[in-house]
């Protein structure tokens, strides 16, 4: 523990001193009649054993409570000087950037409510990798850019988690239309469905070409590792850009891993051409809405360890003035009753 303004302790423990010089003085000086009325056989009355009973109980309170003063004095000095300690926090900057890119349309919605679930508990447990959020359906939307902010994150994917269980449950009959819902659904839906109309819906190739291109610093940085986490039902209902197997050789060429995770009702040649642009990154391919198979990509991913970048050290200072003042506030209580006392 240290102390910021030491000249508050000095200057109260030489107020604390002055009071003990003071005190010692007038105890040994002799004490001369001053005026008043004067009492006959006073030498009589100090041998009484009931006054000198008194007299030593008066003396010892009044030791006690001179006491208690210079203890207030120094701890007021001791909370006036602004203790705090010191702490060197480590912070890790790990070599991974993580993107979730998922296919925001109705027929994805109970895959991605399981998987944001579980990815809620990833975030948490992050420590200096990045982690960014895309949604798509016409039209990709970079809902969170790669960020370490992961309060930010949480706080998107608490948004699209409720999004999804309201919309699934009126879409399946056993939720109710409601203003939250329509609240809900305009926030995962604004921006990806630019241009649908024209283009149509579920352009997966753009989706995953988006992600590919949210990450940064390629060329400066070969050896980090980049993964995608992408979910969709690869039913392609618009005109694309970029079809998924071209989309899955971007993120080959980018050296990025993807992760992808289909729902049950996939056709088989859709889920044949989903299958190969995972595989052609280095990634695996899952599906199935069941919460033990999202966990297993999770797991996946878990293990796809990640590499010390930097190491950063965050010296942080925090004012600790709780026990001397609790030890203060028991100073004060005990003065007043020793006073009390002194009285009686």
């Amino acid at each position: 523990m240290e102390l910021k303004y030491t000249v508050a302790l000095y200057a109260c423990a030489a107020i604390a001193l002055a009071f003990i010089i003071v005190s010692f003085v007038r105890f040994r000086r002799r004490k001369k009649f001053k005026g008043g009325t004067k009492a006959a056989e006073a030498d009589y009355i100090k041998e009484i054993p009931y006054f000198r009973r008194k007299m030593r109980i008066y003396k010892v309170l009044k030791f006690i409570l001179s006491t208690v003063i210079i203890a207030n004095l120094l701890i007021s000095g001791f909370l006036m000087a602004m203790p705090y300690k010191t702490e060197v926090n480590e912070i890790k900057n790990m070599n991974r950037d993580i993107i979730l890119c998922m296919d925001i349309s109705t027929t994805v919605d109970h895959l991605n409510f399981e998987l944001v679930g579980k990815l809620k508990e990833v975030v948490e447990n992050l420590n200096g990798e990045r982690f960014g959020i895309v949604i798509f359906n016409t039209s990709p939307l970079y809902l969170c850019p790669l960020t370490t902010d992961y309060e930010q994150v949480i706080n998107e994917l608490d948004i699209i988690e409720e999004a999804l269980d309201l919309r699934y449950d009126y879409y399946n009959g056993s939720g109710s239309y409601s203003n939250r819902l329509v609240e809900l659904d305009e926030y995962i839906s604004a921006g990806t469905l630019v241009g649908n109309e024209e283009r149509g819906s579920s352009i997966i190739g753009d989706g995953l070409a988006a992600a590919a291109l949210d990450f940064t610093n390629i060329e400066e940085d070969p050896d980090r590792s980049r993964i995608i986490i992408f979910s969709t039902d690869n039913d392609l209902q618009g005109d694309e850009i970029i079809t998924l197997p071209e989309a899955g050789q971007l993120c080959v060429d980018r050296g990025i891993t993807v992760y992808g995770i289909g729902t049950e009702q996939m056709y088989p040649s859709d889920k044949a051409m989903m299958r190969d642009a995972v595989e052609m990154t280095g990634g695996e391919f899952y599906y199935g809405e069941d919460s033990r198979v999202v966990s297993n990509i999770i797991d996946n991913i878990q293990e796809h360890v990640a590499s010390l970048d930097t190491i950063e050290y965050e010296i942080s200072e925090t004012v600790t003035p709780e026990i001397p003042f609790i030890i203060l506030l028991i100073s004060m209580a005990c003065m007043i009753l020793l006073q009390w006392l002194c009285k009686v």
